[in-house]
């Protein structure tokens, strides 16, 4: 995951890399390449990607995070207008990619349910080499 200022002095762009595991069953790397730019609310950005030659455009919102920032809750909704298609989602993020300790796991369940989130809808992304699914991937 790399974040990284735009020649402009004022954007960003942000360059991820991830695994999903397709229709048929198949695990495979991807990558996208986001510009991010500041919406007007603090804590608020503005993303566009284009993939696979249609462009999403999506508002993020930092829901919450620790004082420590040990972890972050972030709400995003986006639409691929072009295609009729829109969506919402949301993510915990911690340093390590394990869940917050259960003592904050409530507080973390209320803020997500604040954004429209239930926490059942989430589920754990685990991209550590040694997984199965990164394994029938391949290298990234």
């Amino acid at each position: 995951q790399i974040f990284y200022e735009a020649s402009n002095g004022k954007d960003m762009w942000y360059d991820p890399v991830f695994r999903v595991e397709t229709i048929d069953g198949r695990n495979v790397w991807c990558k996208r390449h986001y510009r991010v730019r500041e919406a007007t609310e603090p804590g608020t950005f503005r993303f566009s990607v284009l993939d696979n030659g249609v462009t999403s455009n999506e508002f993020w919102t930092i829901v919450a995070a620790a004082d420590d920032l040990s972890w972050i809750v972030f709400h995003y909704a986006g639409a691929a207008s072009s295609v009729g298609q829109r969506y919402l989602g949301g993510l915990v993020c911690t340093q390590d990619g394990e869940l917050p300790p259960e003592t904050v796991q409530n507080e973390i369940w209320a803020k997500l349910k604040s954004a429209g989130i239930e926490p059942w809808e989430l589920f754990v992304c685990d991209n550590r080499f040694d997984t199965p699914g990164a394994i029938a991937a391949g290298p990234p």
